[in-house]
């Protein structure tokens, strides 16, 4: 495999192609509709206390599993370097989690409006 670049078999370099095509697209199309909030684009806030209790606890009961969790990135997906570098993560609505699923999402969501 040619080191920084998806595997090219197959019609795979079209998808490449083709989402790279729509990903640069999006780039030149999509500053003209946000609304920036800093230098960087974003408003940074510190996450509510409700919502930072919930998540570091939901973390620290599934942490061990989160290298188990590999990402699925669609076919000829070139936002991030799967195809070298694998992505992970753990999703709090995962029921097989302990602690994850609808009810810890809603409590999320409920505490970010406070």
């Amino acid at each position: 495999m040619r080191k920084g670049l998806p595997p090219t078999k197959g019609n795979l370099r079209n998808f490449c192609e083709q989402t790279e095509r729509d990903r640069v697209e999006m780039s030149i199309r999509q500053p003209h509709q946000m609304q920036n909030y800093t230098d960087n684009g974003f408003k940074k806030i510190r996450t509510p206390p409700g919502v930072w209790k919930l998540i570091s606890e939901f973390w620290e009961k599934n942490k061990e599993n989160y290298m188990k969790q590999k990402e699925n990135w669609p076919k000829g997906n070139t936002y991030v370097n799967h195809w070298d570098s694998p992505t992970y993560m753990i999703s709090i609505e995962d029921g097989r989690l302990r602690g994850g699923g609808q009810t810890i999402k809603q409590a999320v969501w409920d505490a970010a409006k406070e």
